[in-house]
């Protein structure tokens, strides 16, 4: 799995694993399994059903990936 980064004209619209890899801002190193979007103060964020991490630069594309449950 490859970390793409993120074009903030082209953002995925699949569900994706995002990260925040710039040095010294809120949330540097954090991930997140969500979707990807621009708030009204231009900041990216991947938001899940409860959570939000801010400054994403980085994503994986989980839909390219199968990954099956245990059953």
């Amino acid at each position: 799995m490859d970390w793409k980064e993120i074009n903030t004209s082209d953002l995925p619209e699949n569900e994706v694993l995002a990260a925040n890899f710039k040095v010294k801002t809120y949330g540097y190193t954090e991930k997140l399994i969500g979707y990807l979007h621009i708030n009204d103060a231009g900041i990216i964020l991947c938001e899940s059903e409860s959570e939000i991490l801010e400054n994403c630069t980085h994503y994986i594309d989980m839909s390219t990936y199968d990954i099956k449950g245990v059953e």
